[in-house]
C-alpha cells in the first residue's frame, strides 16, 4: 500500500491564522531546509507524530545540491580571480571559499544522513509546548512564526544588497554565481542554526516564568538545589517543571547533534573573512594596499554580516545558560560552547 504523504496536511497550515502549534510555524522552515537540500525529506500524513519518509524527489535534491556545492568549491579554490589587487585579499577570498563550501558540503550530506530524525526535533517541541500549556504558558505561535519571516527576508535581503554591488563591480558572472551561493549557504546555515537555538531558549524562557510564577520568585536565575518546598501540591509541580526542564535540555542536546558541527564550520568561515579582512585593512592604514582594495560596499557590507552571525550565535548561546537548575543546555560543537567565550577567545586569537 502507497504511503500516504503529508504535504498537504502541512502546507494546507502555511497561510492559517492563528497559529495553534509549532506544526502550523514549520511549512516555512521545511520549505527552506527543502530549497537548501538540508531537508531532503517528506512528512507522513499525521506530521505531528514525527514520521518521515525519503522520495526520489528529495533524492534528486540532495544529489543536485552536492553537486552544486563541490562545483562551486573547485571553480572557486582553482580559478583565480584577476580583479583582486591584494594578495592578502585572495587569499582570504580563498580560505572564505573553502570554510563555506566545506560547511555547505558537510550540511548536506549530515542532513541527509539525520533526516529522519531532524523532524523529530519539532515533534518534541510540540509535546513540550502541550506540558508547558499545561502548566498555564502559552507559546504566542504567531508571533514566533511572524518573527521567522521577517528575520528570514532581512536576511536574505542583505545576501541580496551584497550580490548586488558584486554584479554593479562588473565580476565574472561565474565567480558572482560563486560569491551568491556561498553566502546564500552561509545565510541559511545561520538561520536554520538560529531557529534551533530559538526553539530551545524561548521554551527554557517560558518554563522560567512558569517557576518564578509558582513559587512567587524574582530575577532571571533560580537556584532550584536551594528551594524548600512543603506544600505537596508546589512537590508536585516542581516534579513537572523539571520534567520539563529535562525534556528541554534534552531538545538542546539534540540541537547540538545536528547542528553544532555546522555552526562551527560557518563561524570559521566569518571568522576567516572577518581576520583576513581586518588585517587587510591595517595594511591599507599603514598605506601597503591601496583603500579601493578593501574599502568599498562589497566588503563592508560582507564583514558587517558575517561579525553578526557569530555575535548572534555566541548572544543566543549564552543565553541558554542562564538557567533553571540541576543541567545547563548548551549548543556546542563538542570542542567549546557557543557563547560569550567563544568571542573572547576570537579576540584572543
Amino acid at each position: 500500500m502507497k504511503v500516504k504523504s503529508g504535504n498537504q496536511e502541512l502546507f494546507g497550515s502555511l497561510l492559517r491564522f492563528p497559529k495553534r502549534d509549532v506544526f502550523d510555524c514549520v511549512p516555512l522552515h521545511y520549505l527552506v531546509l527543502k530549497i537548501s537540500g538540508m531537508g531532503c525529506i517528506t512528512p507522513r500524513a499525521g506530521v505531528r507524530n514525527g514520521t518521515t519518509m525519503t522520495t526520489l524527489f528529495d533524492i534528486g535534491l540532495f544529489v543536485l545540491n552536492l553537486i552544486l556545492a563541490v562545483t562551486m568549491m573547485v571553480y572557486g579554490m582553482f580559478i583565480t580571480q584577476g580583479h583582486l589587487h591584494s594578495p592578502i585579499m585572495f587569499i582570504g577570498l580563498k580560505m572564505v571559499n573553502l570554510t563555506c563550501y566545506a560547511s555547505t558540503i558537510y550540511g548536506l550530506i549530515s542532513c541527509f544522513i539525520n533526516r529522519h530524525e531532524i523532524w523529530k526535533f519539532y515533534n518534541e517541541a510540540y509535546a513540550i509546548d502541550g506540558m508547558l500549556e499545561a502548566l498555564g504558558e502559552r507559546t504566542d505561535f504567531n508571533r514566533s512564526f511572524a518573527m521567522f519571516v521577517a528575520y528570514y527576508g532581512a536576511t536574505m535581503g542583505a545576501c541580496v544588497l551584497v550580490i548586488a554591488v558584486m554584479y554593479y563591480e562588473n565580476l565574472p558572472w561565474m565567480l558572482l554565481l560563486n560569491l551568491g551561493y556561498s553566502y546564500f549557504s552561509l545565510s541559511t546555515f545561520h538561520i536554520l542554526s538560529l531557529t534551533c537555538l530559538d526553539v530551545v531558549r524561548a521554551r527554557n524562557v517560558r518554563l522560567n516564568k512558569v517557576f518564578r510564577k509558582q513559587f512567587s520568585l524574582q530575577g532571571d536565575i533560580v537556584d532550584a538545589s536551594a528551594l524548600t518546598v512543603y506544600d505537596p501540591k508546589q512537590t508536585l509541580m516542581l516534579r513537572q517543571i523539571m520534567q520539563i526542564f529535562d525534556k528541554i535540555s534534552d531538545l538542546a542536546d539534540k540541537g547540538s547533534f545536528y547542528y553544532g558541527i555546522q555552526i562551527m564550520v560557518s563561524i570559521a568561515g566569518s571568522f576567516v573573512f572577518l581576520l583576513f579582512y581586518t588585517f587587510a585593512f591595517t595594511l591599507v592604514i599603514r598605506s601597503v594596499l591601496p583603500a579601493q582594495s578593501v574599502l568599498n560596499a562589497g566588503p563592508i557590507i560582507s564583514y558587517l554580516l558575517f561579525a553578526y552571525n557569530v555575535f548572534m550565535v555566541a548572544f543566543y548561546g549564552n543565553a541558554l545558560k542562564q538557567q533553571l537548575g540541576h543541567r545547563s543546555p548548551m549548543i556546542t560543537c563538542g570542542l567549546f560552547p557557543f557563547d560569550w567565550t567563544l568571542i573572547f577567545s576570537l579576540r584572543a586569537d
